[in-house]
């Protein structure tokens, strides 16, 4: 039996419409779990709330108080520790890098040029090899290989975000 409907107009606060009114008498008729929740939810809602004891507020506030200026402190002394931390970190692993650009400034000059050049004319070479390649596949693969693989890659591309905003989506109700 589907209790559901029954249910939520039993814990709604919204009036209910007269044929809601009979199909519930009805079904309290014949249900004992959902005479129970009316019972109970009755009950409750004639019973007064107890009221806080004298000065309940204003202990709370001033707990609350507290607690917000313990917590600021915690946090201030966590993000010092942590960035003195990473500064320590940086300089301990930077220091003879630093040492060496103090004692040769000339040298670093030469040696981040000399990086540059060799990255850019790898990635000319890399551009190059990747376009012949691609030239010589291009006459080697039929064309409806080439659509089949995009399309394929495509489609596992697909999936993998549906799945990702499926996991994210679970991981959002938790």
């Amino acid at each position: 039996m589907n209790h559901r409907p029954f249910e939520d107009w039993l814990l709604a606060d919204e009036p209910l419409t007269s044929e809601q009114k009979t199909d519930l008498q009805a079904h309290l008729k014949t249900c004992p779990s959902c005479l129970a929740l009316a019972e109970v939810n009755m009950a409750l809602r004639v019973t007064k709330p107890a009221a806080p004891a004298p000065g309940f507020e204003t202990r709370f506030q001033s707990r609350l108080a507290a607690r917000r200026v313990a917590q600021r402190r915690r946090n201030f002394w966590g993000i010092l520790i942590l960035v003195v931390s990473a500064v320590v970190l940086f300089l301990w692993l930077a220091l003879p890098f630093l040492l060496w650009a103090v004692r040769s400034p000339v040298d670093v000059i030469a040696t981040w040029l000399t990086t540059l050049s060799l990255v850019f004319t790898s990635l000319l070479a890399y551009g190059k090899a990747g376009s012949v390649i691609l030239r010589v596949a291009s006459d080697f693969v039929p064309t409806y290989l080439w659509v089949a693989v995009f399309v394929l890659t495509g489609l596992f591309g697909l999936l993998w975000v549906v799945s990702i905003r499926k996991f994210a989506n679970l991981t959002e109700g938790a």
